[in-house]
């Protein structure tokens, strides 16, 4: 086997992974080289020399794994969340000391207020009774001195008391018809109103409107 057939041998077997074999090199006394697979010759310098296996080609990388769930083109939306209803308004039923009718309140305790006794029934003289039969007679100033009536009913007539309306809770169903009531009237005079009117009731009648949810 001649020199150049040994070295393509070496390095093919270095490149391609051939499996490690044993390889002579002779010299001859003229100075001569050759790689052989075989013992040199008599009379040539034989170096014997072993040709490790090459190393394995690197694997090809890998095919990319699909993911099992896709990309989104987009990311997600966060979902809208709805406004909860704004809670019911504390409502009172209060009754008038006076008439007897009846209004909601918004606090249930109306502030005491003062009217004469004589709107609750306890009248004094009228003008009949001060000018006519056993009255002064005259209306004329300074024809006869106007007569002080100092008796107890009169006196009380003439004076105040003290006030105030008593009031209950008022139910779910009672505050709902209020609350109805009320943005009926308001929608009312948003409908006929100028813009800067507008800019004022809008928000009571959304106001009222986000209340009325909660019934």
């Amino acid at each position: 086997m001649n020199a150049a057939r040994i070295c393509a041998m070496f390095f093919a077997a270095c490149v391609t992974g051939a499996a490690a074999e044993n390889v002579y090199k002779c010299t001859t006394p003229h100075g001569d080289v050759a790689f052989q697979d075989h013992p040199c010759p008599a009379g040539a310098a034989q170096a014997e020399m072993w040709l490790p296996d090459a190393p394995p080609a690197p694997a090809p990388p890998a095919a990319a794994t699909p993911s099992p769930f896709p990309a989104a083109a987009n990311p997600p939306q966060r979902a809208s969340v709805s406004k909860p209803p704004a809670p019911l308004p504390p409502l009172w039923i209060c009754r008038n000391a006076e008439d007897g009718s009846t209004y909601f309140s918004q606090n249930g305790s109306p502030p005491v207020r003062y009217v004469p006794l004589g709107v609750l029934g306890f009248p004094g003289h009228s003008l009949a009774q001060a000018y006519g039969p056993g009255g002064i007679g005259v209306s004329a100033p300074g024809m006869r001195q106007i007569p002080i009536d100092t008796s107890p009913r009169d006196a009380m007539a003439s004076q105040f008391t003290p006030l105030q309306d008593q009031c209950v809770r008022a139910t779910r169903e009672q505050a709902c018809g209020w609350l109805q009531k009320q943005y009926d009237d308001v929608t009312h005079k948003l409908h006929n109103a100028f813009k800067d009117q507008q800019a004022i009731l809008q928000p009571q009648a959304d106001e009222l409107a986000s209340q009325l949810n909660g019934c």
